[in-house]
């Protein structure tokens, strides 16, 4: 109840922040169609002045969200852009699932040249939704499916340095604490629990270091340009971590006008994820959910590395209707000797994108995955990459 009358309460905030009364709000939604073009240009048309700058650029949405591991959902987002200074951007969601389990995000991203060439974000989010575990390694069997419930909260704060327009360096400060409130009694994970790492819920302080190539025309509807970052980060408990270990995170993104027109775009990936040490067995690189193969339930193979990659083709139908095909292909591995591209995992399938107006910094997206393990349908609200 607690959690319905915050959403509530998020979403009065937000109305009175854009200087709008709720009565007026709702007679704008259920205003009756007087002029059936301009209509249809407002749904599915960039607002002229808010591309020109001449309005700023913001968006709000009630949210309905659905996926095979959470469930169904309702919620709020929020998102705009030239807050403090020209473009910086603020995202806030709130999610309550008919599960009763729970999200909150705030993110703000401010440009390297708001302070001297200095930029960053910060990332606050609470979440305690309920996960899946099938044991380490590549082979696993979907049959030894188990069930966990965390209670996260994480807080992250990268600041970078611009070198040049595209060049930027820097470090991040980390926090996060993880509480296990619950196991099933069900599958592999009640047999392997005594020896997992984290299993009693940990507490992280852990440092980045990072380094990004980034030339884009855009960041939420990119057709062509390149991102490339690396980060390494590392958990030490003469920092206050309760566990030590190392992760490298590499990842590269391509963006490619196809038939010589950004209409059309071939959109790349390629994500690398390792950490040694003692790591917690939720902290571990996975396959499978939203963002990496899908088709495969979140969490469904995880070990020490995960190699993946995604293709989409991308093309719009209309300036804020998109459509999109897709190939993942990825597996997990105990160490870099173990990599066999041969047997990597594959998946695909097709979706529906929809900037919501009247700006353009939120997607609906509707994703269909299969898999050797059947097809699992994801309603979302970011690109997956």
């Amino acid at each position: 109840m607690k959690i319905k009358k915050g959403v509530t309460t998020l979403l009065i905030i937000i109305i009175s922040a854009r200087g709008l009364r709720a009565d007026k709000l709702i007679n704008k939604i259920t205003e009756p169609i007087r002029d059936p073009k301009k209509a249809v240009s407002t749904w599915f048309d960039y607002n002229p002045q808010i591309e020109t700058g001449e309005k700023k650029n913001y968006n709000i949405l009630p949210l309905f969200v659905s996926s095979p591991e959470r469930g169904q959902g309702l919620g709020i987002k929020y998102a705009q852009e030239s807050l403090f200074a020209k473009k910086d951007v603020i995202r806030v969601q709130a999610v309550q699932t008919a599960k009763n389990k729970s999200s909150f995000e705030l993110k703000y991203e401010f440009p390297p040249e708001m302070i001297h060439r200095f930029g960053g974000e910060f990332q606050a989010s609470f979440e305690n939704y309920t996960k899946f575990y099938y044991g380490l390694g590549n082979k696993s069997q979907k049959e030894d499916e188990s069930e966990y419930t965390p209670e996260f909260t994480s807080v992250r704060l990268p600041l970078l340095y611009g070198i040049t327009d595209r060049v930027s360096f820097g470090v991040s400060l980390n926090y996060e604490n993880w509480n296990i409130l619950s196991t099933g009694n069900k599958g592999i994970l009640p047999s392997e629990l005594s020896g997992l790492i984290g299993k009693d819920g940990s507490r992280l302080y852990t440092t980045s270091l990072l380094m990004r190539w980034d030339n884009r025309d855009s960041k939420t509807d990119p057709t062509k340009g390149v991102f490339l970052e690396g980060d390494y980060e590392y958990s030490k408990k003469f920092t206050g971590s309760e566990t030590d270990f190392k992760r490298t995170t590499l990842e590269a993104r391509g963006f490619y006008p196809m038939f010589w027109k950004e209409s059309h775009v071939m959109g790349v990936r390629l994500y690398l994820d390792y950490k040694s040490g003692d790591v917690p067995f939720y902290h571990l690189p996975e396959l499978g959910g939203i963002y990496f193969n899908r088709g495969l339930f979140e969490g469904r193979f995880r070990d020490n590395l995960a190699i993946t990659g995604n293709w989409e083709y991308r093309f719009r139908i209309h300036q804020r209707l998109h459509w999109a095909f897709f190939v993942d292909g990825g597996n997990v591995y105990h160490d870099f000797h173990e990599i066999q591209f041969i047997k990597a995992k594959l998946t695909g399938g097709t979706g529906m994108r929809y900037y919501v107006p009247p700006g353009n910094l939120l997607m609906a997206r509707v994703d269909g995955g299969y898999s050797t393990e059947g097809f699992l349908v994801y309603l979302t609200f970011d690109q997956p990459f």
